[in-house]
């Protein structure tokens, strides 16, 4: 097994409705020449996500939902590569409106399952509104990457990663996302090996810490790698680090 897919990540500047925010126009600014960046770099896939909207909310207000839409349409028309949504820190209906609108083919929902506690309080999931929105929206091409116990929170349920992956699978997500615990780091190899025992034909991403120095590792029991930090130069992407990494992966 190798990592066949190189998903580059834009973290947005932070969206209206928060102090730091800086304009709409600067967001998009930024947004775009990280999307250059990425795909100069020849990543397969661009993954977007309200990353500075910090401390985050459980759902979008309305003010971060225009905007990100607005940002979202100005990436879909210039990306040449699939692309998804991610809409911090659980707002999957926000995510899937917006892939939906914009044109995306997948989104990551942070909580899929269970109930974590995160810096915006305790985050249940819920799987069957996930996908009955999804069916609501007419969006069933739009796949659902699912973390399995997402980083920067706790699960209450206390049990095994790989019996977390397995539910997530058997309740009609499409691929999972297994991460470290808090951004920039590699997962647990036992947590990885893990679920890839108890799941040996899934899709499984890496979610976090993947560096040239440790991809080939990762790549022993996961399909794909999303890559935010290590692609980053002074707080942007810059297109070197994506082609060094890009050199490891098939």
């Amino acid at each position: 097994m190798s990592i066949k897919k190189l998903i580059g990540m834009i973290h947005l500047d932070a969206l209206p409705g928060y102090p730091q925010h800086q304009g709409v126009e600067r967001v998009i600014e930024h947004a775009l020449h990280d999307l250059t960046q990425l795909q100069e770099g020849g990543v397969d896939s661009i993954l977007i996500e309200n990353t500075d909207d910090d401390p985050h909310l459980k759902v979008l207000g309305p003010e971060q939902l225009a905007g990100y839409t607005m940002v979202a349409e100005k990436i879909a028309a210039n990306v040449s590569v699939p692309f998804g949504f991610c809409a911090l820190f659980n707002d999957y209906k926000a995510a899937l409106s917006i892939a939906k609108v914009a044109g995306g083919s997948y989104v990551r929902v942070p909580v899929f399952n269970e109930a974590v506690i995160a810096s915006s309080g305790i985050i249940e999931g819920n799987p069957y509104d996930v996908i009955s929105f999804r069916d609501k929206i007419k969006a069933n091409d739009v796949k659902i990457l699912a973390d399995v116990q997402v980083k920067h929170a706790y699960s209450l349920s206390r049990r095994p990663i790989q019996e977390s992956a397995v539910e997530i699978l058997h309740f009609y997500a499409d691929e999972l996302i297994v991460t470290g615990r808090f951004t920039g780091d590699m997962p647990a190899m036992e947590d990885l090996r893990a679920v890839r025992a108890a799941l040996p034909n899934s899709y499984i991403n890496i979610g976090s810490g993947t560096t040239p120095e440790n991809v080939k590792k990762l790549g022993e029991y996961a399909d794909a790698v999303i890559v935010g930090t290590y692609f980053k130069v002074d707080g942007r992407m810059n297109a070197s680090r994506v082609k060094e990494l890009r050199k490891q992966v098939s």
